[in-house]
């Protein structure tokens, strides 16, 4: 989950890193660092712990470099320290290396290379390990790639000599090349519309950069040819806009989203696209976190207009599971970034087992779109805050506008007049003073409501550090209503009019034992409660896209009102790109 960057070319490089390792910063932001070659072509290495301001203060703003390597660190293998922060150098100084990815059997790999290690890092290993090997560096990364188990995206610079070298297994890796010179990344966007063209190293492929120009092998060493892809339209993101920080710039941008998705997303499900998916008799939808919460939406949407079978499971859980794997079910693996390395596995597993897959992401060229044979796109635009909104509710409405194209349903006209009313304007402060003055937080809901309360609690989780709880509504009775007392609060979120009464039953529950509710509903309900926030109204099938938004600035204005960054939350990254 962390990110590098690198560059080579003419120009000096060293700014031209540090901006593209800012636009990586959701991947990781416990430590940064650049290792570059200096004017009397020594090696030099800055790092520091925290984000790429602490890296910028530490850089002497005289330096110059035609050749740096940059990465930003998610920690994995050792503490968050400047010993275990990126660039790592090899024991005798010869070789710097930024790292993306996990060396499961680096203990095993650890004891070849016998040598005294200043880090507690699978990385530091890695480096080593390359330094001992046989031949030419090229020759050298390729022995060592060879030997590794687990997942891996690298660059790696030489003592005295002005080339870049990179190799890739798992993790991705982006290379551009223009008469300037070369530059790669783990995202596309950090070629900030400088190049027209880039390359997708594939897995066990390998690459050199010099100043002018960039050459690709196998892992035999082989040059070999690669097309490359336009990257004119991709959405470079450009900064905050109006906003202080990413998540409430991205939640305000959601009316957008759902523009965009309504309008360019009836055209690109076409009929004959929609006849070949008709032939499925089951679905089955996999992803991680956020996009899993979009999978249980989606199920309910493929059950209720299809009325198909359909479940959804937990990626790191499906790719170990018994599965019982069949012809007639059409796999779906959602995910933002299309990176998702638990996610990828899985699609992996179908797909050698020749079954079909369909992937949903808001990347256009990413390694889970290469695995399928249907390709459902969002359209969220960039998101760069840690905590998922737009591109969930981007998930939401586009698996709907799946469902309902399946299911030959003909109310285009009714999600037009929803995207043009819908907005993000809810006042969450009087929620926000129940949520700080409780101990204990339950979001409650049943049906649709049940998943969008999954997605609530995971948003306060994440970014305001509150140990909640999103449930079923019905399951309170069956053990979690012990926690329940005068220190509790129970978000409930309510609707469909078949479940209005129960939820009723359920607050009434919870009152009875002392606790304070907070309702969540486009509904006229007949019970009191200490609070309740009026939704707009319009079908229900789209009130899973309403109800979740104040949810979502409730997490953020907890999180501002206890002083967290709700862009970097602590421990979590957005691109999880190792297991």
């Amino acid at each position: 989950m962390c990110g590098i960057c690198a560059g080579i070319g003419s120009e000096n490089q060293i700014e031209k890193v540090v901006r593209g390792l800012k636009k990586l910063e959701y991947r990781g932001y416990d430590s940064c660092g650049l290792a570059y070659i200096n004017e009397t072509k020594n090696l030099e290495i800055v790092k520091c712990v925290g984000g790429t301001e602490n890296l910028e203060n530490r850089i002497d703003k005289t330096d110059f470099s035609n050749v740096v390597i940059g990465h930003t660190r998610w920690a994995t293998h050792g503490t968050v320290c400047e010993e275990n922060a990126h660039p790592h150098i090899s024991f005798d100084g010869q070789f710097a290396i930024v790292h993306n990815g996990i060396v499961e059997n680096f203990e095993e790999l650890k004891k070849q290379v016998d040598v005294q290690l200043k880090s507690q890092t699978d990385t530091e290993v890695l480096v080593n390990l390359i330094c001992k090997q046989s031949g030419t560096t090229l020759e050298k990364i390729c022995n060592a790639c060879q030997k590794v188990v687990g997942s891996f995206a690298i660059a790696l610079i030489e003592n005295g000599k002005d080339e870049i070298f990179f190799a890739r297994r798992g993790s991705p890796l982006w290379i551009a090349a223009d008469e300037k010179g070369v530059f790669a990344g783990s995202d596309i966007s950090v070629f900030d519309k400088n190049f027209k063209k880039c390359f997708c190293l594939e897995d066990d492929e390998f690459a050199v950069a010099s100043l002018k120009k960039v050459e690709f092998f196998e892992k035999n060493c082989k040059k070999i040819e690669k097309k490359s892809i336009s990257v004119e339209n991709v959405d470079f993101f450009d900064g905050f806009s109006d906003e202080q920080t990413f998540m409430l710039k991205e939640i305000k941008e959601q009316p957008i989203v759902l523009r965009k998705t309504c309008f360019n997303l009836f055209s690109s499900l076409d009929d004959a696209k929609i006849c070949e998916l008709k032939k499925f008799k089951k679905f089955h939808f996999v992803a991680c976190g956020t996009a899993y919460h979009s999978c249980l939406m989606g199920c309910q949407f493929i059950k209720k207009f299809c009325k198909k079978q359909c479940e959804a499971s937990v990626a790191s859980e499906f790719r170990y599971a018994d599965n019982v794997l069949s012809k007639n079910c059409l796999y779906v693996f959602v995910s933002q970034s299309g990176e998702t390395a638990d996610t990828i596995a899985s699609a992996r597993l179908v797909k050698d087992a020749g079954l079909s897959v369909m992937c949903v992401t808001n990347e256009p060229y990413c390694t889970l779109n290469s695995l399928a044979d249907f390709v459902l796109p969002t359209f969220a635009g960039k998101e760069m805050a840690v905590a998922s909104t737009k591109a969930y509710t981007a998930q939401v409405f586009s698996l709907l506008i799946f469902a309902l194209r399946l299911g030959g349903e003909t109310i285009q006209n009714t999600l037009k007049d929803f995207v043009q009313a819908f907005d993000c304007e809810f006042d969450v402060d009087k929620l926000c003073q129940l949520v700080l003055a409780s101990q204990k937080v339950f979001f409650i809901g049943r049906g649709q409501d049940y998943v969008s309360s999954l997605e609530a609690a995971l948003k306060l989780k994440e970014i305001a550090y509150i140990n909640c709880l999103g449930m079923p509504a019905g399951e309170l009775k069956h053990g979690t209503l012990a926690l329940v007392d005068e220190k509790s609060l129970v978000v409930a979120i309510s609707t469909q009019e078949k479940t209005k009464k129960k939820i009723e039953s359920n607050i009434l529950e919870v009152q009875a034992r002392g606790g304070k509710v907070a309702l969540i509903s486009n509904l006229e309900h007949n019970v009191d409660v200490d609070l309740k926030l009026t939704l707009p109204n319009f079908e229900e099938f789209l009130m899973p896209i309403v109800s979740i938004v104040p949810l979502q600035l409730l997490a953020f204005e907890v999180c501002q009102r206890l002083g967290f960054d709700p862009d970097k939350p602590r421990n979590l990254a957005k691109s999880v790109t190792v297991e």
